[in-house]
């Protein structure tokens, strides 16, 4: 009867050690793969139909899990006019997150500043590139302390150029944000940061960077400083680990895979629905899947408002994807 009973003992260990394995191995597979959700340009939707902007954020919060979410991106114009009214809805929005524990990133676009005017659309008297740096309510509403994986930043108390880390897919990860048309100093500020983190793989996010057609804007829109030609000149083409620029603010999806000066590929992502066409934004969310196992970037436009994705050329893949894969 022992030598039953040890058969017995034998084939249970034998089964969990087989279901134990399994699961290990199904969660390390799981674990490669990862979604990052991105906000196109909420102005539209933030000033017409709030509803659109919380169908977005309560899905991310619902598909946190599911998704295997670590980030979410905004690419900027998180209102259309600076104003409190407008700031705390988008205040309010972001709160759910918060709640969650999820963080997240924002870009400061030119509708996030003092170039528009409270209630007008219009620029605002005085120098317009001084007044697009007065991001005053932008840093009232989201103070520093509200970016859970904020590590440090251009100036003290902004968040307009700041950078994150994260880890996914076994992978260290930042995200850098820098203000529309950056100053030199903002970009030399940022080359710094990134040769500090050699071992992670770069996002910048910035508002402006490509034009329809994926084509990368050539001029500063004359209230900026460097243009996207001239930032990526003087950053993004000389490092080697950034693999991915993130950008909206010009009404389009489109996407460019540029060469960096190491041979590196380097996939720029346009997304903005603003306008009435696309009715100023259709809580539209890029949705954006990285599997590391794989060496794969997918991109996708699904509308949690309406529960819709987007069949066109805004959905799009990256084989053969060359990860910075330095060890912890």
């Amino acid at each position: 009867m022992s030598a039953i009973h040890g058969i017995i003992k034998g084939i249970i260990l034998l089964v969990f050690i087989i279901i134990y394995q399994t699961v290990i191995h199904k969660n390390i597979l799981v674990a490669q793969t990862f979604t990052i959700p991105v906000f196109p340009d909420t102005q539209g939707e933030i000033a017409t139909n709030p509803a659109m902007f919380f169908s977005q954020v309560n899905w991310i919060k619902e598909n946190k899990d599911s998704l295997n979410i670590p980030f979410v991106l905004h690419v900027g114009d998180v209102v259309d006019m600076d104003n409190y009214h407008q700031w705390g809805i988008a205040s309010e929005g972001f709160d759910l997150l918060d709640k969650a524990q999820i963080p997240y990133a924002i870009a400061v676009g030119n509708h996030d500043t003092r170039l528009v005017g409270s209630y007008d659309r219009g620029a605002t008297p005085g120098n317009q590139n001084a007044n697009l740096r007065i991001t005053d309510k932008f840093n009232a509403y989201f103070p520093v302390y509200r970016f859970r994986k904020q590590r440090g930043r251009f100036e003290a108390g902004k968040s307009d150029n700041a950078y994150y880390t994260f880890r996914a897919g076994g992978l260290n990860w930042m995200v850098l944000t820098l203000e529309h048309s950056p100053r030199r100093s903002a970009v030399n500020w940022a080359e710094r940061v990134i040769d500090e983190y050699p071992d992670h793989n770069v996002i910048i996010l910035t508002h402006y960077f490509l034009r329809a057609g994926g084509i990368i804007g050539s001029t500063n829109q004359e209230y900026g400083d460097l243009s996207p030609s001239e930032l990526n000149a003087l950053l993004i083409e000389n490092h080697e680990n950034i693999l991915l620029v993130i950008s909206g603010h010009t009404t389009a999806s489109a996407y460019r895979i540029g060469e960096g000066k190491h041979g590196n590929k380097i996939y720029q992502l346009l997304q903005d629905y603003q306008t009435k066409k696309y009715n100023f934004g259709d809580g539209l969310l890029r949705l954006i899947t990285i599997d590391t196992e794989t060496n794969t970037i997918a991109a996708t436009m699904y509308s949690p408002y309406r529960d819709e994705l987007k069949r066109d050329t805004s959905s799009y893949s990256f084989p053969n994807v060359k990860f910075i894969r330095h060890p912890n």
